[in-house]
């Protein structure tokens, strides 16, 4: 059935029709992209008139321009043939809202979706049943255009003639386009393949995890595989299953690795996470920078800063995967979140929706602008771990969509809530990549895309983020993202990446505190042509220590010398996961992960044992405290908090540590749970700064 109205709606019998150009073309591609065999759609040689399909520079697909921009961008002086203002392609029809919402992941941001005039050809046929022209696209280039006397002769066969198809066309810039026109023929000799023998990276938006089923939290198994496979209850940590201790060309991880840092030669560092650690060549380069800087300080702030800075942002950008023009600097992810929830424009009804194991500092942000916004209000999602991504995903859905309908497709790209009722809607939604208390993975990318599924904006904390994990913004197509650099990449304190995509930085128009960059559209600067621009709000905000932004550069060169973020990745994950077995098999309590392993990164989660639950409150910061101090004691440390009526400890794994740094820990911290079961930690008397420092430590809510 052929869609008449200029939306699509999620709608079990509607079906529509779509006009491929490029990768598309070939049904064996579509099949992968949508998952399933197209069994129900019909396929149709077809043309799109007064449109032109140009390469994208630096890319091997295509896009296509109306001949309004073709004229404005063409620089070559010869007339374009008739096959070139018509773009020749495949008519598909019966195409349901799922495999509208895959092709959307698919074609990503770059691309516009309309609905446009469209030539049918030839008769349409099932896929079992396809021409060889539809088969294989580039026989329909290797051959003549059919002429115009031919095309005419078809018109006015059964289902042939003009009809009306969405498409894709490019809504990124001209100059991000090649005037040449794209071919099948030039492709295939440049790639020296056919469309049969794609590159696996067309596929990659659409086959990463959970992103070819139907909707998150519909079907499909639970959780992800952890890298180490299954996990077996009794098992004890093995150092045969830490991968990526050694590489050929690059020193050995472990405890030799202990050289490039300054920390004490007795001192068991388990608790990278919480401050970060940058390496010795890092502190010494950011002096040396300090030094250059107070040599000439009004040469450095005038003229040398900015070309670091942005030397930064090109490099951090490329690590997520992000534009640079997308990318700025914070001091900490805490900031940049405050920076983007307090430029946000409230209205009343919105909600801004939080999880119970949000960082503490963040929920009490939430709670700021909902006080300083007396029209909007916060619902914490309350969630209890070890437990799934699937249930996570299923909470997040119950909550959005008692409050949300499900949205229609805005190929803006922008979020518009609808509410279920008219006087509410969940606005926002800020979720942890890697939350800090537990330290545990969310299934961060599955909720951006329930976010997107209601119309609503995704905020991600991701602070733990980059250095533990692999991230790609663009692929997950959030709407907000920072992740501290001084944690897990290693740069010095502190520093913080802001991603905001251009389709959102209208939204964020000051950064925080407001920079000498703004520019009001009220009271214009007099005296000069200058246009708001979403970078320039964050150059400079006030005269600062530019040293530690600055070490990023350094950290990410260090890294690259020691193996790279995959090696690193990998050595830290498993020796996390067989550190996490040790110390549960020792104490005999367990691990915060499911049995597939989808929660643990490069911190894991403890239960420890002995430890009698607290009175109130005031009881659980005096337990802390004796815990903390008898840590410091023994020369090692990690982060002990209370979940879901149990304690834990989060024990963070680096190039620096072995196996036994985790046997090392264990015997200190049984002792020190043996001493707060005796209530040895009854004598001390709680002070006021002590109850305000445990606080500070505490998540949003203490489950």
């Amino acid at each position: 059935m052929v869609d008449k109205s200029d939306t699509i709606v999620d709608s079990k019998e509607q079906r529509y029709d779509f006009f491929f150009y490029g990768t598309l073309c070939v049904p064996a591609v579509l099949t992968r992209v949508l998952g399933h065999k197209c069994d129900g759609l019909t396929f149709q040689d077809a043309l799109l008139p007064n449109y032109t399909r140009h390469c994208v520079k630096g890319e091997s697909y295509p896009a296509i321009i109306d001949r309004e921009k073709t004229n404005i961008s063409a620089s070559r002086g010869d007339v374009l043939t008739s096959e070139e203002v018509n773009v020749r392609g495949t008519l598909v029809k019966g195409l349901t809202y799922k495999d509208v919402h895959l092709l959307d992941i698919y074609e990503g941001v770059e691309y516009l979706r309309d609905k446009l005039p469209v030539q049918a050809l030839s008769p349409p046929s099932d896929v079992s049943s396809l021409a060889q022209a539809i088969s294989d696209p580039t026989s329909r280039y290797l051959n003549q255009v059919q002429s115009s006397e031919e095309g005419k002769e078809k018109e006015g066969g059964v289902d042939v003639g003009m009809t009306e198809a969405w498409t894709y066309i490019w809504a990124e810039g001209l100059d991000k386009l090649e005037a040449k026109i794209w071919s099948f023929e030039d492709y295939m000799k440049a790639k020296e393949s056919s469309w049969r023998n794609l590159p696996e990276d067309y596929f990659t938006d659409v086959e990463r995890q959970q992103a070819i089923k139907a909707e998150p939290g519909f079907s499909g198994e639970e959780g992800s595989s952890s890298a180490v496979g299954t996990d077996d209850p009794n098992a004890d940590g093995e150092e045969s299953k830490i991968l990526g201790r050694t590489a050929e060309g690059y020193p050995d991880f472990g405890r030799g690795m202990k050289k490039h840092w300054g920390f004490a030669d007795d001192y068991v560092n388990l608790n990278h996470g919480s401050y970060g650690s940058p390496p010795k060549i890092i502190i010494e380069k950011m002096r040396k920078l300090s030094d250059q800087i107070e040599s000439n300080p009004d040469k450095f702030m005038r003229r040398s800063w900015l070309p670091i800075l942005n030397k930064v942002r090109q490099q951090v950008s490329e690590m997520i995967g992000a534009r640079t023009e997308e990318v700025v600097m914070v001091p900490n992810t805490t900031h940049g979140v405050n920076t983007v929830l307090m430029n946000m424009e409230w209205n009343e009804g919105d909600i801004i929706v939080i999880y119970s194991s949000t960082y503490g500092a963040v929920g009490q942000m939430v709670k700021c602008i909902c006080d300083r916004n007396p029209q909007i209000r916060m619902e914490i999602i309350d969630d209890v771990f070890p437990c799934t991504h699937k249930e996570i995903i299923e909470q997040s859905e119950e909550v959005l969509s008692r409050y949300n309908q499900v949205a229609k497709p805005n190929y803006t790209g922008l979020s518009k809530p609808t509410g279920v009722r008219a006087d509410e809607r969940v606005r926002a939604v800020v979720v942890d990549a890697i939350a800090s208390n537990p330290g545990v993975i969310y299934p961060w990318e599955d909720i951006v895309r329930l976010c997107k599924k209601y119309g609503a904006m995704s905020v991600v904390d991701a602070a733990h983020a980059i250095g533990q994990i692999e991230v790609d913004v663009k692929k997950s197509d959030c709407d907000f993202w920072v992740s501290n650099c001084h944690k897990w990449l290693h740069s010095h304190r502190g520093g913080a990446v802001l991603y905001v995509p251009i389709r959102n930085q209208y939204l964020v128009r000051s950064s925080f505190p407001t920079s000498a960059g703004y520019e009001s559209t009220r009271y214009p600067t007099q005296g000069i042509n200058r246009p708001w621009q979403f970078v320039e709000q964050y150059q400079w905000t006030g005269t600062m220590d530019w040293a530690p932004f600055f070490s990023v550069n350094d950290a990410i060169e260090f890294r690259k010398s020691i193996g790279g973020e995959k090696r690193i990745m990998q050595y830290c994950h498993t020796l996390a996961v067989q550190g996490g077995k040790r110390l549960r098999k020792k104490w005999g309590t367990e691990v915060m992960d499911t049995p597939k392993g989808e929660l643990t990164a490069a911190m894991v989660n403890v239960r420890l044992p002995h430890v009698p639950d607290p009175k109130d409150l005031e009881d659980q910061f005096k337990q802390m405290r004796y815990f903390e101090d008898k840590c410091f004691e023994g020369n090692t440390f990690v982060a002990a908090f209370r979940h879901g009526g149990k304690w834990w400890a989060r024990f963070s794994a680096q190039v620096w540590n072995d196996l036994d740094d985790f046997d090392y820990a264990a015997d200190i911290i049984e002792k020190i749970c043996i001493g707060l079961k005796n209530g040895e930690y009854l004598d001390k008397p709680l002070e006021e700064d002590i109850v305000e420092e445990e606080i500070r430590e505490m998540p949003t809510k203490d489950s």
